[in-house]
């Protein structure tokens, strides 16, 4: 039976093959509607709308499969939530790859999708109820990783098929995407359920053994180590349950938890993630390599794959610098960044055509896509999937993560259906759209989005509390807010949860209150 560092590497593999879909998809969609022979068995594709819907009729079954996720996840747990979800997307996986007519190749897309909202909606909440709080930022990274580790594979992949005769140029990307799925059910056979999700359904003994599990070391259920986290999260439970309120409550803000604030928190770091303009790319990349650039086809994937080992790279210094400076500095710094990069995009397409020096140029556009990426992959590109994880309260966990895949898949799908439409119909003038969001992000991170790293999930139940006195818009000299480091008033009020779980047990509990500086990287 695994313990502590080999089961929590068990459970991130798990997690990273459900994860792993997605950017798959991105990569092998990027290449195949390019393809002669994709074009030669669906010649409507060759029409901006209808890439826009072979695109993002994908992002439509992600968004059914968030929804369903919300409605059966509790009730199903986080290991089988994700074995559904697996099912469902190698069946669309098959419709898609074994597709003759267009109708197929749609329905077989939508159903992939379904599972994949399923997938990706309850893979970052059962890493970030498993996990320690020290580690749970790098080990959710890992997750989230995978996506664009998936990207770049499938973007080579594609270019190697293209070489290929017939339908093997695409097909053969397309049915690859079975095996994430094959990993992914191996790796949950050897995996606990969530330890909080078994503590909310009144499975003590399981959750504590599990607990036991991650502590590792051969810890037994009644070292104080393995009870303190055991009460800990006891102690936020009985606080939710005894301040229960209905979702119509929720909605209305009229709970003493913050749940619509958390809720809206979560969606909103997904809504900018869109908006910042990573799906206009990641889909149409050697569309815009060679309809706005003027490259040739194998170039175009050529620079496209290795576009996406420069965005894997990046996206692997989050591993690095997510704790140690936090969601905020990452947020912040990465919409600077992306709104330049737009906007260097907007002039160099627009001097494409005009200017005398128009090879160079495309250089400097090719350039600032590059750099895009790079600064998306370390800053957006993995954040709001370890936000959403972290913000929302145990028993909303759920819905809230669910709410706020859908809101990606949302708007995604409004951004990779109007993409190709947009270039075609404005050119240069479609990047300022999202020079301007991205700029426009920065003030409503800055004020309203909370420090999340280095807290525990039941810090940050108690952070917004009611009675916290922390204000939904952040004061310039909130360092609680701010601060990368556990704030002193996190950990008291982790001795008072101790405490009230051991009364409510019926045993005195003495702790020890440890002390913490929470003045460094405040952004």
């Amino acid at each position: 039976m695994l313990e502590g560092k080999a089961l929590e590497i068990t459970l991130t593999a798990a997690n990273s093959a459900a994860q792993a879909w997605y950017g798959y998809d991105q990569g092998v969609v990027s290449g195949m509607l390019i393809s002669p022979d994709f074009i030669k068995v669906f010649p409507e594709t060759e029409k901006a709308d209808i890439q826009g819907i072979t695109a993002s009729c994908f992002s439509l079954g992600n968004l059914l499969g968030c929804l369903l996720a919300a409605i059966y996840g509790d009730r199903l747990g986080r290991k089988n939530t994700l074995r559904v979800g697996g099912v469902v997307s190698a069946i669309g996986a098959v419709l898609q790859f074994s597709a003759f007519s267009f109708p197929q190749l749609i329905v077989g897309r939508v159903i992939n999708g379904v599972g994949n909202g399923m997938l990706s909606s309850t893979c970052g909440i059962f890493q970030a109820e498993s996990c320690a709080s020290t580690r749970r930022g790098k080990l959710s990274v890992i997750v989230v990783l995978h996506n664009v580790v998936f990207y770049c594979i499938a973007t080579w992949l594609t270019l190697a098929c293209s070489f290929a005769s017939g339908g093997w140029q695409w097909r053969l990307p397309l049915a690859l995407q079975i095996v994430p799925c094959f990993f992914m059910m191996t790796f949950l056979a050897l995996v606990p359920e969530s330890p909080r999700w078994l503590l909310m359904n009144d499975r003590t003994d399981e959750g504590l053994e599990v607990i036991r599990r991650y502590s590792g070391n051969g810890l037994s259920t009644s070292d104080p180590i393995v009870q303190d986290e055991y009460r800990s999260i006891k102690g936020a439970i009985l606080i939710e349950k005894q301040s229960q309120i209905s979702f119509i409550s929720v909605l209305t803000g009229r709970d003493r938890s913050g749940h619509l604030k958390r809720l809206l928190l979560g969606c909103g770091g997904q809504f900018m993630q869109q908006f910042g303009g990573i799906n206009a790319l990641n889909y149409y990349f050697t569309i815009i390599l060679t309809k706005n650039v003027g490259l040739d086809e194998l170039l175009a994937r050529i620079l496209t794959g290795c576009n996406a080992t420069s965005y894997m790279i990046s996206s692997a210094c989050a591993f690095w610098i997510i704790d140690r400076f936090g969601r905020r500095i990452l947020m912040l710094t990465g919409l600077s960044l992306q709104s330049l990069a737009y906007v260097m995009v907007a002039i160099s397409v627009g001097l494409l055509s005009t200017a005398p020096f128009e090879k160079q140029w495309g250089i400097v556009a090719i350039s600032f896509l590059f750099f895009y990426y790079a600064a998306f992959g370390c800053t957006w590109g993995m954040v709001p999937w370890v936000y959403q994880s972290e913000v929302n309260s145990l028993a909303m966990r759920t819905v809230g993560a669910a709410a706020a895949t859908s809101t990606n898949w949302l708007f995604g799908f409004v951004c990779t259906q109007f993409t190709p439409t947009g270039i075609e119909n404005i050119g240069y003038r479609f990047y300022i759209i999202f020079a301007v969001f991205n700029l426009a992000f920065i003030f409503v991170v800055y004020f309203l989005y909370p420090e999340t790293a280095n807290r525990t999930l039941e810090d940050l139940n108690a952070y917004f509390d009611i009675d916290s006195g922390h204000s939904t818009i952040i004061p310039i000299g909130d360092k609680v807010a701010k601060s990368s480091k556990r704030p002193q008033e996190a950990i008291d009020a982790e001795a008072s949860r101790v405490a009230m779980a051991a009364a409510a047990d019926g045993k005195a509990q003495d702790v020890a209150v440890e002390h913490a500086e929470d003045v460094d990287n405040v952004a």
